[in-house]
């Protein structure tokens, strides 16, 4: 888990990704795992849960319609995350330097298209299959950074701090 939320780091969140057991590190995780104290356990041995865990839309990616995108997007979801895709303190910008980077799992429009069908908008998950992928391709079409591993890395100096590495 560790190690998937370091990734997100750099990709989602287009930073520098912390050392492997650094204190960054080892916080967020445990947050994470402080989430299910109490909880059993529950693992699906034959589908697990994760980058891949969110069912693909059924409709096919070329339908999109990057015009009626921006329409939902300033109907749906501009209240939140800014008419210029840039947020605010309380939601993430979708779009422009400080949004996720082409990297990311979410700079796929079928990708994006699907999180925003299960996901958004909080609290009313009515999007339709066509409205999310209109909206995804709206804003996908916007720029972002590019992701370069090297640049995401944490200094050579801290390579090998916390048992971090390139090569892994």
């Amino acid at each position: 888990m560790e190690d998937r939320v370091l990734n997100c780091f750099m990709r989602s969140c287009n930073g520098t990704r912390p050392p492997l057991g650094s204190e960054v590190s080892v916080a967020v995780t445990a947050y994470i795992t402080s989430l299910s104290a109490g909880l059993p356990l529950q693992m699906n041995p034959d589908r697990p849960i994760g980058p891949g865990g969110i069912p693909p839309l059924r409709i096919r990616s070329n339908l999109a319609n990057i015009e009626q995108g921006a329409a939902l997007y300033a109907k749906r979801c501009a209240d939140c995350h800014q008419s210029d895709g840039q947020g605010d303190k309380d939601n993430p910008p979708v779009w422009g330097p400080r949004s996720y980077n082409d990297g990311a799992g979410l700079s796929s429009v079928d990708a994006l298209a699907a999180w925003l069908k299960l996901a958004m908008p909080l609290d009313d998950t009515d999007l339709t299959e066509k409205e999310a992928l209109d909206i995804a391709a709206y804003v996908n079409s916007h720029e972002r950074p590019h992701f370069d591993l090297e640049s995401h890395l944490p200094r050579q100096e801290r390579l090998g701090e916390y048992n971090g590495s390139r090569n892994k």
